[in-house]
């Protein structure tokens, strides 16, 4: 059940939200949602002798529903704006009653402006969920929480070029002890310069450093400490007015504080091609290449490579239609070089999806969406397929 105390903040909110917003300095919109979902292979188990092991039985799929409540929260004093979002969710499963959990949200935010040429913002957030099976394939329910803290300032120097800054910080937090051992904390500061033209083409010079720390890793193979430095080249073009062309380079270099030999050296980059093909229809082609922190114990990074086909048709103005195609290959690097599970590890992925939304009306919502994964591992039971269906309505009060 939905914590009672939460139940009458929402209903509190609704009742002084018209008055708020008459005001027209204060926007406060809450909402509820509910989700039905099907998941055929919830904890992605590679076959039924997995599954048979951790329940005695070889079924894997189960129904989810959900519940969300939450507000959203607007104050514009001048030409400030300040924002709050909050959301609370319970989630029940059919057959795997130990997943049943409850979720949290929030986030509060300061869009400032000083003058005409000097703004940016100001965030903090917390969450709380369920963490997923995609790489712990365990069944234990294993609540992780996510909070980050982060700031920037953009000056305005010329009418077609801008000066960047921002830094933050982050952590992620397991609530199990056997997962202790992926929490993180992550600290970034990034600088750059900006070019943009009226007629749309932009050009972009960054460096960015981020320094993580795994603080409840003790054993010096797997390496606590890592810094993170990036070179990076980000580009925008719009050759007609249909279609445009984005692309973000970077020269990627990661230490680590307690094991060089897992140091590593790239190039990380992302091509975004987007075509308008009528009025109703749009079409996304992307390709990319990237290192991303990996949540498994002997690797911490994956370098990735991919592409992907994205398109979307609006039939009217209620209707959106919107899928999804693509290929990943996942090298797990940065191995200590023991022989464990993770030791060159290579996945394959085949990952698709479809939805469809309906506004019936302006505060309304009503969508179905499905998601399907194939991925292929040269290591023993990191292979699984799965298949999601979901419905969700919303309404916005």
């Amino acid at each position: 059940m939905v914590n009672p105390a939460y139940k009458i903040t929402m209903i509190a909110v609704l009742f002084i939200s018209s008055t708020a917003q008459a005001e027209g300095m204060i926007d406060i919109t809450p909402y509820v949602a509910a989700n039905i979902a099907y998941d055929d292979n919830v904890f992605r188990f590679s076959n039924s002798e997995q599954a048979k092991a951790a329940f005695g039985s070889d079924v894997t799929s189960d129904v989810i529903k959900r519940v969300d409540l939450g507000v959203n929260v607007n104050v514009r004093l001048s030409r400030q704006l300040f924002t709050l979002a909050s959301s609370i969710n319970e989630s029940r499963y059919n057959r795997f009653a130990i997943l049943d959990n409850t979720g949290k949200s929030n986030r509060v935010g300061w869009n400032w402006r000083l003058g005409n040429h000097l703004y940016g913002e100001l965030n903090a957030s917390e969450s709380e969920a369920i963490a997923g099976f995609t790489e712990i394939r365990q069944p234990v329910k294993n609540l992780r929480t996510t909070s980050s803290q982060n700031g920037s300032l953009h000056w305005n120097l010329h009418p077609d070029w801008t000066i960047d800054a921002s830094g933050g910080q982050s952590k992620i937090e397991n609530e199990l002890k056997n997962f202790n051992f992926a929490d993180r904390e992550d600290e970034f500061l990034e600088t750059g310069v900006r070019y943009k033209n009226p007629r749309g083409t932009q050009l972009g010079l960054a460096y960015r450093i981020l320094d993580s720390d795994f603080p409840n890793r003790s054993s010096s193979i797997l390496g606590d400490e890592s810094t993170r430095k990036d070179v990076i080249i980000q580009a925008a073009w719009q050759p007609t007015a249909k279609t445009k062309l984005a692309v973000r380079i970077s020269h990627v270099d990661i230490k680590f504080k307690d094991t060089p030999q897992r140091d590593f050296k790239g190039v990380s980059q992302r091509w975004d091609l987007d075509h308008l093909l009528t009025g109703k229809t749009m079409i996304n082609f992307t390709a990319y290449q990237d290192v991303a922190p990996a949540e498994a114990a002997l690797s911490n990074y994956i370098e990735s490579k991919g592409f992907g086909v994205n398109p979307t048709w609006n039939p009217t103005s209620k209707i959106s239609v919107r899928a999804g195609w693509g290929y990943e290959e996942r090298d797990f690097l940065g191995n200590p070089g023991v022989l464990l599970n993770d030791s060159n590890r290579y996945d394959e992925s085949k990952i698709a999806n479809l939805s469809l939304s309906y506004l019936p009306t302006r505060k309304s919502l009503i969508q179905i969406q499905y998601q399907g994964q194939n991925r292929k591992s040269n290591v023993t039971n990191f292979a699984f397929k799965f298949n999601t269906i979901n419905l969700m309505m919303r309404y916005d009060f």
